[in-house]
């Protein structure tokens, strides 16, 4: 039997699924072959090459999952870092009256009317506790709305006016009723402005947010 058709007979000979008698052949010609040894010896080198290779590269792997676990793991730290973050900063604006009227800047007042003919001023509370009143407001902080509410508990729609430091009219006769509110957004940062309101007599609660 030539060479060549040993070689054809070697990868079963290798991977023993050949039959008994062509083992014998492939052996017999082998004993008299160094060219076929060679080539067998050959053969099995790149199989245990084959066969090595799942576990090289689960080495070479290795490093590189580990830096992926540890990748999720920093990810997964920061945001429960960030959701802890969020939720404190919540609970300060929340209950820190200064924090809060810092982000939420808010102002109210009781502006009792008892002539239809007349311009009641408003007076905002100065406080938290709404001991202490100004008769202006200073839009001292970016996070005004500059909105004027006249709030759902008021009876009846006011008209609102305002003036500025020379006793100039800014904003004139703005209707605004119960539950719904007016923008008065002209009004300049850090300037003082006068807030006067006409309406039926009664009691109004006025909110500047």
């Amino acid at each position: 039997m030539n060479c060549n058709i040993i070689k054809d007979l070697l990868p079963s000979y290798i991977d023993d699924i050949c039959s008994e008698d062509t083992r014998k052949v492939v052996e017999e010609h082998l004993a008299q072959c160094e060219k076929c040894r060679l080539s067998l010896k050959r053969m099995q080198q790149q199989t245990d090459y084959i066969q090595q290779m799942p576990e090289e590269a689960k080495k070479a792997i290795s490093p590189f999952k580990k830096i992926n676990k540890k990748r999720r793991i920093q990810v997964f730290v920061a945001i429960v870092f960030t959701f802890i973050i969020t939720i404190i900063s919540m609970l300060i604006v929340q209950e820190v009256s200064a924090v809060n009227q810092i982000f939420f800047p808010k102002k109210s007042a009781i502006v009792v009317v008892d002539s239809m003919e007349v311009w009641e001023k408003i007076h905002f509370n100065d406080n938290d506790t709404g001991t202490k009143t100004k008769d202006y407001l200073i839009y001292n902080s970016i996070f005004w709305n500059k909105k004027i509410v006249n709030t759902a508990g008021s009876p009846s729609d006011i008209t609102l006016r305002v003036k500025d430091e020379d006793g100039n009219i800014v904003v004139d006769e703005l209707r605004v009723r119960p539950g719904t509110s007016v923008k008065v957004d002209s009004l300049k940062n850090n300037k003082k402005y006068y807030f006067e309101i006409k309406a039926q007599e009664g009691r109004f609660f006025i909110n500047a947010v």
